[in-house]
């Protein structure tokens, strides 16, 4: 994993090795850098770089007030490693510390739970992360919420529309699925897919605090965006609230996965890694 040995950004030592280090991450992160504005990867900190470590700590982390400084073991130097191409695994007990101690202990007050519980749905819910390798919010498509919303009109194509839940494929088709899907028709394809480190269906869309589903999906591509979704699905939906700062992992289970959730023991899944959360935390 990719790491730096001092501070970079405004007023920092900005060590030759460790900016070149932040510029190749910057450069890999597909969500900031695009083929014609790459940064020069020459070790020297310039407005460019700056501006760049900005844009990444707003679009990116959700920071309202960027500070351009990238810290060895801070939430921006977290993040830059997770949505680069250098992220390739890390221990799953981490996983869910994408989010700042601040943010976390703020959605944690709000919910009246424990950090360690938000932590257990995360791992639960997105164990390979909150964004995919190209830095898009992880998703699942769900056919069958699509042939609920659309009526079964598209049931021709039994991959994108399905009366049964399934059919899920490779993570990396999801998106593929998705796509397909929102040209037939982008509203209820955006609300047929679960969506972050959450795993929030857009369905859920009002639920979780937005006026439609367009809106969710724009707040999915940032952490503190889905974060905030999170706790208001949360508090929107009181069985879950109370579950959760109860631990009654198997009533959280039952309301968050459906009913069936006992097929894929969503609420041992839960409790492992709640027991995780508190060994890494």
């Amino acid at each position: 994993m990719a790491k730096i040995s001092d501070a970079v950004g405004i007023g920092q030592k900005n060590n030759y090795a460790d900016v070149l280090t932040v510029q190749i991450l910057l450069n890999k992160n597909k969500k900031v850098t695009t083929p014609s504005d790459k940064l020069s990867e020459d070790g020297i900190i310039r407005p460019a770089t700056i501006e760049r470590i900005k844009k990444f700590q707003q679009d990116v982390v959700g920071l309202k007030n960027p500070d351009g400084i990238i810290s060895p073991n801070g939430i921006t130097m977290h993040n830059l490693v997770v949505h680069s191409s250098f992220h390739t695994s890390t221990d799953r007990a981490t996983r869910s510390v994408i989010f700042s101690e601040a943010q976390l202990v703020e959605a944690a007050k709000n919910l009246g739970c424990e950090i360690a519980a938000i932590k257990a749905v995360v791992l639960t819910e997105t164990p390979r992360g909150a964004f995919d390798e190209k830095g898009r919010p992880s998703i699942l498509y769900e056919r069958h919420y699509f042939h609920r919303l659309t009526n079964g009109k598209y049931d021709s194509d039994a991959v994108l529309s399905n009366k049964d839940a399934g059919g899920y494929g490779k993570y990396s088709v999801q998106y593929d699925k998705l796509n397909k899907a929102i040209a037939l028709d982008k509203n209820a394809a955006l609300q047929s897919a679960s969506w972050g480190a959450f795993q929030i269906m857009g369905a859920n869309f009002k639920a979780a605090g937005y006026a439609n589903v367009e809106d969710f999906v724009k707040a999915m591509q940032t952490l503190q965006g889905q974060l905030d979704a999170f706790v208001s699905f949360i508090k929107n939906t009181p069985p879950l609230q109370n579950a959760l700062q109860n631990k009654n992992w198997a009533t959280f289970a039952k309301t968050y996965n459906g009913p069936k959730y006992l097929k894929n023991e969503y609420d041992t899944k839960l409790a492992n890694n709640y027991q995780a959360a508190l060994k890494s935390s």
